[in-house]
């Protein structure tokens, strides 16, 4: 039978003295707020639930952030057997990082998608001083998903908006890098 001597301190770790830890200067509150919201999307109203715009604003998060942006049309997902279209943007300020993707699924090639899937992630507070932005870590992180049957509204803004980011994306973001390990990214201002 071991026996513990409970009256010997155990060593300190810097990880582990809370009464040595600096404090926080730059805590950004208001992005802890915004890692907190609760009603993103909207119940049967898919043109609300696929409007990047509308949920960038939500966050505060707009273009001028863009750092990484990919479109696809059409894309087989095998998981599914459907076809993916998609928008996919990550926002990057110095308090938190967005991720924003919509997609959407056709049974076939070519045909009208008729299902959508919307997945929000939404980090606050960088830990840390990482050389690469894209892969800090943050204290607070947060995963939003909405899906449903696509109406003709919503078919319609995620088309415009899939069009309209693509063509700001290719001229405010380079090519994305295929020597890069993020080069999933069709357009990337991210270091590899």
């Amino acid at each position: 039978m071991s026996q513990q001597n409970v009256n010997t301190p155990a060593s300190e770790s810097k990880e582990s003295s809370f009464s040595k830890a600096e404090p926080a200067e730059n805590v950004s509150y208001d992005a802890i707020r915004r890692a907190f919201r609760r009603n993103l999307f909207y119940v049967n109203y898919p043109q609300f639930n696929v409007n990047t715009a509308a949920l960038r604003s939500d966050f505060n998060m707009h273009l001028e952030y863009l750092v990484a942006a990919t479109f696809t049309r059409d894309e087989a997902a095998f998981d599914t057997g459907k076809f993916r279209s998609a928008t996919e943007l990550l926002l990057i300020n110095p308090h938190e990082k967005l991720l924003i993707t919509v997609a959407l699924f056709a049974p076939k090639a070519g045909a009208a998608p008729e299902t959508y899937e919307t997945r929000i992630v939404h980090s606050a507070n960088p830990i840390g001083d990482e050389e690469y932005e894209e892969s800090t870590e943050y204290q607070t992180t947060n995963v939003y998903k909405a899906a449903g049957l696509l109406n003709g509204a919503a078919l319609e803004l995620f088309w415009s908006e899939h069009e309209g980011l693509k063509k700001h994306a290719q001229a405010s973001l380079p090519k994305g890098d295929e020597y890069s390990p993020f080069c999933h990214w069709q357009f990337s201002r991210l270091r590899g």
